[in-house]
């Protein structure tokens, strides 16, 4: 369900390099699709606007951190036409760096290996490690592979927003249940459905949701249904009668009603903000 960009650009490290560190400079904030076969942590310093992992969209103001995985289609978007990022830290590395025998590292690659597509940090979090990013270019090959594993430490223990981490078997289970939904939004399986896809009772999963997730079934299909209603509205022409009908909703008008209680703004409000992008 999201944006197809093709395959991921493959990242060139250097010989003796294995993590690859930019500074953008007061560039405009492009809205450009790509993805990457690597690991990419974005700090974004003195803009506003909006970021886009997969089908997730998330506002940010003055500072942003998110940590996007290999092979998930990104942008971000300023607020306005002429918005200028005062700085943007890009941080790149191989999906297997850590994957190696040193115990030290393990609990830090599993991390990394539960985030599915992306996570957004807390504004705390990303003023945390904030000059430990802007330091990393001053240091050697193997001081700033040092520097990263210290900020991957860090982040590891603050709160973030995005794709739930398959913390248990439970949750394991319950990723397959998110995957089978998500493909089919427009037309989400009822409960009983995806309960039979993982071959365990609706209790169960109704139990599984609220324990795991925060909430009912009903409302976990809500939030996605809305999610890709925005990833349309924000990138696309389409008709908003026609987003709703390709969100799984029959009546325009429930839509409306249904797309302003999830965001606080009507579809065509949500749309205004962008309208500005040449596409």
């Amino acid at each position: 369900m999201t944006v197809n960009t093709g395959k991921p650009a493959p990242i060139r490290f250097a010989l003796n390099q294995s993590v690859q560190v930019k500074y953008i400079e007061k560039q405009k904030v492009m809205f450009e699709w790509h993805q990457h076969d690597c690991f990419e942590l974005i700090l974004t310093i003195g803009a506003q606007g909006s970021g886009f992992i997969g089908n997730a969209i998330h506002e940010f103001d003055d500072i942003d951190l998110a940590l996007v995985a290999p092979g998930v289609p990104h942008t971000w978007d300023s607020q306005a036409p002429n918005d200028t990022a005062e700085l943007v830290v890009v941080v790149l590395w191989p999906k297997a760096l850590l994957n190696c025998a040193i115990a030290e590292l393990a609990d830090l690659q599993g991390w990394l290996e539960r985030i599915e597509s992306g996570l957004v940090f807390s504004r705390d979090a990303a003023e945390q490690v904030r000059e430990q990013c802007l330091a990393l270019h001053t240091k050697s090959p193997v001081g700033r592979l040092a520097l990263l594993c210290e900020i991957l430490t860090e982040l590891r223990a603050c709160p973030a927003k995005g794709i739930r981490l398959a913390h248990s078997r439970i949750s394991e289970r319950l990723a397959r249940v998110q995957a089978f939904i998500a493909s089919q939004v427009d037309n989400p399986p009822s409960q009983a459905q995806c309960a039979a896809h993982i071959n365990v009772s609706t209790a169960t999963l109704k139990r599984w949701f609220q324990q795991e997730l925060g909430c009912s079934f009903s409302q976990y299909c809500a939030l996605l249904r809305c999610q890709r209603a925005q990833h349309l509205l924000a990138t696309e022409h389409r008709p908003i009668g026609v987003v709703a009908q390709q969100c799984g909703f029959v009546s325009a008008a429930y839509f409306n009603q249904f797309f302003k209680a999830q965001t606080g703004m009507t579809p065509s409000a949500y749309r205004r903000q962008f309208s500005w992008r040449k596409r």
